[in-house]
């Protein structure tokens, strides 16, 4: 039985023995399995997922195809592992797609399919500009074993620009009322004039949409993390202009909304004539804004002498703000609702 152990947890690159050279598995757009130099791109990075059938799924990135082996017929043996490698899309049926790792010591392993521990990866023939395919152990030759090479490089987002030419507002958004004080001077000789204080409360939402389109700073961002994001947001006035404000970083691959709600008082005058009882309430209107952002981001490899790659990734923000609020004031001295007088309203700061 072969020593198993896990693929790495983050993405890695498979990175052939022969030479002790850095020739690594990937896949070209044409669907070919090849061996490439490495050059810490996103072309040439795997990810892992253990399958509960055992194994694991082993996709390329960049096409998004998974690793199968072929099946071959020899003499009385029929639809054996062997043969060329196969880019495919996934199935996860098909158990010529499930793959193990076996320590072979000196951090190098073998990479064999789960139909056969001892039909491993090959180089065949040594040459690393030829094919690829499944072959009996052979040993522990250098065209067998591979070194699993995780990449924990990150990207660092360097710059977000709005496309403000393209920004719509949406100032139909229904207004919020908070909490009702009421003035009771019904039994006052003279008019009631003091200050009071209004609870207010104030809810922003902010979200990130990011093209799904299959561009490469899409890839880059969804494999990998990222320090820093979008940290000035966009903001709609009453008047449905648009301007650029502080606000704490929003993630570039985080798609759920953030929502933000904070409540305080604020102090009013209130002048409640002899005999009435006033209730006072603020209004908080809102608008809504959505305008798609260009972020700029670097990757860095965490290979030694990798070169940085510049990302570019797209997406939308949107964003709800307050516009505006205002203290509403209604004359609610008789008992009955639909007798409530509207008395008049003074703007907030």
């Amino acid at each position: 039985m072969s020593n198993q152990i896990d693929f790495p947890t983050q993405p890695f690159y498979i990175m052939s023995k022969i030479n002790r050279s850095n020739w690594v598995l990937t896949i070209t757009p044409q669907g070919a399995v090849v061996l490439r130099p490495l050059t810490s791109t996103i072309d040439q990075i795997w990810t892992a997922t253990p399958d509960p059938r055992g194994g694991a799924i082993l996709r390329h990135v960049d096409t998004g195809l998974v690793l199968a082996c072929g099946l071959v017929t020899v003499a009385w043996l029929r639809n054996i592992p062997g043969g060329p490698l196969k880019a495919v899309n996934l199935d996860t049926s098909d158990a010529t797609q499930l793959w193990r790792a076996e320590d072979l010591g000196g951090n190098w392993v073998g990479i064999n399919t789960l139909l056969n521990w001892e039909s491993k990866i090959n180089v065949y023939g040594s040459d690393v500009h030829g094919t690829i395919g499944v072959y009996g152990w052979d040993g522990g030759a250098d065209n067998e074993e591979w070194r699993l090479v995780a990449e924990i490089g990150a990207i660092t987002v360097d710059s977000v620009d709005y496309d403000m030419t393209k920004a719509v507002a949406d100032l139909g958004m229904p207004p919020s009322h908070c909490a009702v004080t009421t003035v009771d001077n019904t039994l006052g000789g003279t008019p009631n004039t003091s200050s009071y204080s209004l609870v207010r409360t104030v809810t922003t939402q902010r979200s990130i949409t990011n093209f799904e389109s299959d561009t490469t700073g899409h890839k880059y961002t969804q494999t990998f993390s990222i320090k820093g994001g979008i940290g000035k947001i966009v903001e709609v006035s009453a008047s449905a202009s648009f301007e650029e404000s502080d606000s704490k970083t929003i993630s570039l691959t985080d798609q759920k909304t953030n929502t933000e709600t904070v409540t305080d008082t604020i102090s009013t005058q209130v002048n409640v004539p002899a005999g009435k009882k006033y209730a006072y309430h603020v209004v908080v209107y809102y608008g809504k804004v959505s305008v798609p952002y260009t972020a700029h981001s670097t990757f860095q490899s965490s290979t030694i002498g990798a070169a940085p790659v510049k990302v570019t990734t797209q997406g939308v923000f949107t964003g709800v703000n307050k516009t505006n609020n205002e203290i509403v004031i209604r004359d609610i001295t008789s008992p009955q609702p639909d007798k409530q007088q509207f008395v008049g309203r003074s703007a907030l700061p």
